[in-house]
């Protein structure tokens, strides 16, 4: 534990130890029940606390043993037997909403961890962990830097026990998931390397040599698990496809959409033509002579370079963010900015763009970072130009309305400003409204008039659109239709238009993030509840109205949203 906690911590202390505002007479073992539950998975995944911004663990990481993954299963079963022997109808509505939510996510955790077992297929999951340990203490300025650079050694110290870990775990590991483990560990492994600068100002001469020494051995595992990599990939033959009925479960169990796989295709396909009809007609309007794929061809020219890449995003921001003020998209609640940065080496196999924003119980370190991917160094010239591609005007614009303005950004500053919520409602993170805000915003800016009317800006959202779509079909393909790699490339390249890299960096996402078709999953029911919620409203609706409360409710599954604005359930797709 870091000598001096932040102050968030404390506040997490407080609220286990009951010193929070007195709980409502009638939910005191919910209530009671969620507090428990998040100190021990606090103090099971002790590298999630310090992203959470609880810094009681920070000299601890996860125990990704056989041993420790069947200690956690086995608290995992014992929470859901006891939230599931709770009577919804003795708990508030609030709390009944919260219960149904932590019920899903246990079920998730549980079919991952012991039915698809990622545990024993991602040789990934144990490199993220190790390089996250010290990333997160390195990153944010949480603790003094003497504090935070113990933390470090003491973390770095129990590296090579995780990794040795991973290599007794891994059990035939797809051949996809190896690639994306070894494009990552380059970066991991740059970034130790790098790690002494981080402390440069820290003056304990016995503390940077104690550092100097268990960031060679962290560094020299890592090499080491890259090895090991390098000789399993040749025998890397396990199957990352989930198959129908798995597929079905951990989308319901984490995002409450129940929908079998024959309709979610019909939806995939239905959105994909609709996107691909209403491209070819924005592209017309470009260029009536030429077709669609010369048009986006020629929009995907004008790109910045590696160098101006940053650049450009950052200059992005200060306009988007005068939009959303002056045409009243949403309430903006802090004067709080990101800061854009080159996205982290050991994140970029299946990275483009990202945010990265401090956990809810960090109250130091508030600083928010807007991740863009630059291309690898050397990249032969054609290569280059292929990724870059991927970043045209107006299209870097769309990416920064997705992760800033009005989306990923705003969805951190809203969190920030209410804090009433309840310890689940802070902690809940469903991807199909994290990401499906963040893709709505897209759309929806557009449609209030970002670009002005300018074809080119429509071509690029819906391009960015249609990127989604292929998701949510290449997601179908692969995990429910025996799909390879190599098919859901072609599908990227072919119904959406992506370069080749953009192509093969999507498909090999999909291999190990089966739920990224929530992007698109997640804005049709938002689309859909705002049509819904207008019909409520009548003469009373508003854009404004309907996004600030959207974003109020958190980042629970849009079904609880939905059932909390509307006062019922109802059809999400």
């Amino acid at each position: 534990m870091i000598a001096k906690a932040s102050a968030a911590a404390a506040c997490f202390s407080a609220i286990l130890l009951g010193s929070a505002p007195a709980a409502r007479a009638d939910a005191p073992s919910f209530e009671s029940f969620v507090k428990s539950y998040y100190a021990a998975e606090f103090a099971a995944h002790p590298v999630s606390a310090t992203r959470a911004g609880i810094h009681d663990y920070d000299s601890k990481v996860d125990d990704l043993t056989a041993e420790g993954q069947a200690r956690d299963m086995a608290r995992l079963h014992a929470a859901l037997k006891t939230l599931e022997a709770m009577a919804p109808k003795s708990l508030s509505d609030k709390d009944r909403d919260e219960r149904e939510v932590l019920i899903g996510n246990i079920k998730g955790a549980l079919l991952d961890g012991e039915t698809i077992q990622y545990w024993r297929k991602d040789p990934g999951r144990y490199a993220r962990v190790a390089t996250g340990a010290v990333f997160e203490l390195v990153h944010r300025d949480f603790a003094p830097a003497a504090d935070r650079l113990r933390a470090a050694i003491a973390r770095e110290k129990l590296i090579p026990g995780l990794l040795t870990a991973g290599k007794a775990n891994l059990q035939h590991p797809p051949k996809a998931f190896v690639e994306i483990a070894l494009r990552n560990l380059g970066g991991s492994i740059n970034f130790f390397k790098n790690a002494p600068a981080a402390f440069a100002e820290v003056d304990d001469a016995g503390l940077k040599h104690d550092f100097a020494a268990s960031n060679d051995t962290a560094v020299a595992a890592l090499e080491d698990y890259r090895t090991f990599l390098q000789s399993a990939l040749a025998t890397a033959d396990g199957d990352f496809a989930l198959g129908p009925k798995i597929f079905v479960e951990r989308l319901t169990d984490n995002e409450m959409v129940d929908l079998p796989v024959p309709k979610l295709r019909e939806v995939a396909y239905k959105r994909l033509h609709d996107d691909q009809a209403a491209l070819k007609a924005a592209a017309a309007q470009i260029d009536p002579r030429q077709g669609t794929e010369h048009v986006v061809e020629s929009l995907r020219a004008n790109h910045p370079t590696a160098e101006t890449l940053l650049a450009t995003a950052d200059a992005d921001l200060k306009g988007l963010r005068e939009f959303v003020i002056s045409h009243h998209i949403a309430t903006i609640p802090s004067d709080l900015l990101p800061k854009v940065e080159d996205t982290p080496g050991f994140q970029r196999a299946t990275t483009a763009a990202a945010m990265d924003w401090p956990g809810p119980f960090e109250q130091h370190a508030t600083q928010a970072f807007y991740y863009v991917s630059p291309p690898d160094a050397g990249l032969a010239p054609d290569k280059l130009e292929d990724y870059l591609r991927a970043y045209y005007e107006p299209g870097l614009e769309l990416i920064s309305t997705h992760e800033v303005w009005p989306g990923h950004f705003m969805q951190y500053l809203s969190r920030r400003a209410h804090p009433e919520w309840s310890l689940a409602r802070q902690l809940a993170h469903a991807q199909s409204t994290t990401e499906g805000w963040a893709h709505y915003t897209e759309q929806m800016m557009v449609e209030e008039g970002l670009g002005n009317g300018d074809p080119k800006v429509k071509v690029a959202q819906l391009t960015e659109a249609l990127l989604r779509d292929c998701r949510f079909v290449s997601s179908l393909a692969m995990h429910t239709e025996g799909k390879s790699v190599d098919d859901a490339a072609q599908i990227f390249m072919k119904e959406c238009g992506s370069p080749e890299a953009e192509a093969r960096r999507e498909a090999y996402r999909g291999t190990s993030d089966p739920g990224y078709l929530n992007y698109t999953v997640g804005k049709l029911e938002i689309l859909k509840l705002r049509e819904d919620y207008k019909k409520k409203m009548g003469a009373k609706f508003s854009l404004t109205d309907f996004d600030d409360r959207f974003l109020a409710a958190g980042l629970v599954p849009v079904k609880i949203i939905r059932r909390e604005l509307m006062g019922k359930d109802g059809e999400l797709l």
